[in-house]
């Protein structure tokens, strides 16, 4: 025989406990989360092209807390309010996918506008900047140009095949990088 299931939903007991505990954890999750704790979990960078967004899963422990936040509160507030015991659990399980599809959404969109800081020296080339430093001619030393990249102004080494040397404040535009990080420049007229 099977138990009766509409007995056991329709008890509030059951609601409470799951609403209390799971807003406990997440209240838990989310003070962590504030005081930089390990509190990724299973939102790590996993993705295929490297990016966190994707590595975000719909089955995440944030998510799954997430639901019972949803299914216990909604529950409470269906037998509160008088709903039957089928209206109460049919409600309390669709708020628990809604708030599961909320945290879902929104973690990926906090990790979409994660970035690594890292410079991508590569994307500098065609780029113009100014030299720095003078640059020697036909590669017999380092100067050093200043640009925009990603957003911000840098300083990096620079050498050029120019057949004379670059002076400060002379326009440059960078035509290659030679690693890990050495811009190659020529002189912009």
């Amino acid at each position: 025989m099977l138990p009766d299931l509409a007995g056991y939903f329709s008890s509030s007991g059951l609601y409470w406990t799951v609403a209390l505990f799971a807003t406990s954890l997440q209240i838990f999750l989310l003070v962590g989360s504030f005081l930089g704790g390990s509190g990724d979990f299973d939102h790590g960078a996993d993705a295929h092209d490297g990016s966190t967004a994707d590595g975000v899963k719909i089955l995440s422990f944030r998510a799954l807390v997430a639901f019972f936040v949803g299914f216990g509160w909604a529950g409470v507030l269906g037998l509160q309010s008088g709903m039957s015991a089928a209206a109460t659990a049919a409600s309390a399980i669709g708020a628990g996918f809604v708030f599961m599809l909320l945290i879902f959404l929104t973690m990926r969109l906090l990790m979409s506008m994660r970035a690594d800081g890292s410079l991508r020296y590569e994307l500098a080339i065609g780029q113009r900047g100014q030299v720095y430093v003078t640059i020697p001619a036909a590669r017999a030393g380092h100067g050093q140009v200043e640009l925009m990249l990603q957003g911000r102004v840098i300083t990096a080494q620079a050498v050029t095949d120019h057949t004379a040397p670059l002076q400060p404040q002379a326009t440059v535009e960078v035509t290659g990088i030679v690693p890990p990080n050495t811009m190659i420049v020529r002189p912009v007229a």
